[in-house]
Parts: C-alpha cells; sequence; structure tokens
C-alpha cells in the first residue's frame, strides 16, 4: 500500500465502521419496538398477561358468579389473562318483567344511579361488542365480592332499561386480594 492511499483506506474503514454501527442500532431499535408491542398486544388464546382467551359463556358466568338467565337474549362475554389478576366481562339483554328476579338473585345490598363507568370495563365491553353502557339513562349498578379458591372476586353490574321493553345487563369481574 502507498502512502498516498492509506488515508483514503482508513476513510472507507471508519465510514463502514460507522454504517455498520448505524445499522446495527437501527435493527435494535426496531428489534425492541418490536418486542413493545408484542408484550403489549399479546395474541389471543396465548395464555400471555393481557391475552383475551376463548373461554365459554359458562366459564365467565362462573367466574364473575351471575348465572345468565334462561331468557337472556345477545349474550356477549370475554375473558382476558391478567398478570396476577384476570377479568371477565359478561352482557345481555333481558325482558323487563325478569329484571326484578334477575336483580334479587343477585348479592347486591345497595344499587344506586351511576354515570361513571371504569375505563378497564369499558374496554371489556368494547371488545365484546356490547352497546356502550356509559350512554344508557338512567344507569343503576351495583357490586359484591365473593370468596374464590385463591382469591376474591369483586362483580359490577350495570342495569338500564331499554326502548323495546328489556333491560341490559353489564357485568365485569375481576379477582381482589
Amino acid at each position: 500500500m502507498s502512502p498516498s492511499t492509506a488515508p483514503r483506506t482508513r476513510w472507507r474503514l471508519l465510514v463502514g465502521v460507522l454504517v455498520a454501527l448505524v445499522s446495527l442500532s437501527a435493527a435494535a431499535v426496531g428489534g425492541l419496538y418490536w418486542l413493545d408491542y408484542q408484550f403489549r398486544h399479546p395474541e389471543p388464546d396465548s395464555g400471555r398477561p393481557g391475552a383475551w382467551m376463548s373461554v365459554g359463556a359458562d366459564e365467565v358466568s362462573r367466574f364473575t358468579r351471575v348465572v345468565i338467565p334462561a331468557q337472556a337474549d345477545d349474550v356477549r362475554w370475554g375473558y382476558r389473562k391478567g398478570f396476577q389478576d384476570d377479568f371477565a366481562v359478561l352482557s345481555f339483554r333481558i325482558p323487563q318483567a325478569g329484571l326484578e328476579d334477575f336483580r334479587g338473585s343477585l348479592h347486591v345490598s345497595d344499587w344506586a344511579e351511576n354515570k361513571y363507568i371504569q375505563s378497564v370495563d369499558l374496554d371489556g365491553f368494547v371488545h365484546i361488542g356490547a352497546p356502550d353502557p356509559s350512554s344508557a339513562s338512567p344507569l343503576t349498578c351495583g357490586g359484591y365480592i365473593s370468596p374464590g379458591t385463591a382469591k376474591n372476586v369483586a362483580t359490577r353490574i350495570c342495569v338500564a332499561s331499554r326502548s323495546d321493553g328489556t333491560s341490559q345487563v353489564w357485568v365485569s369481574a375481576f379477582h381482589t386480594p
């Protein structure tokens, strides 16, 4: 190598190393973004925290401690695996005539009008394609805590009358310490 080509060779080597470092950095950032996305949006039925699982309505009913009435229509349900605490949502319509019997079968001691629905519940109801409870008026809600095998289960129930002579019921439940 002649003395005049040595600076050009070093310059090319430096540019090559810099290009390689920038490429590796871009690949690392892209990989971290992909991992973050996979962590925040787990595949359904993967069993990972945050994944919506394919379970039957009966299993969701057992988890929430709410029996779905035989005359229920448009029954929708969902079950999300949590890191520590699982979460379930259930929605259905029942005839207005059966509302008091349904409410009487629950362990709710106080029913009250409510306008605020927790965002985790809304997200669950949107996921299962249920009507939005925050747009129903008047919305009557109650809740109770049931003993579970490993953890207690906190259940929230909201009910609203519909113009077609039925009542819409929204149920959400999660493990609680």
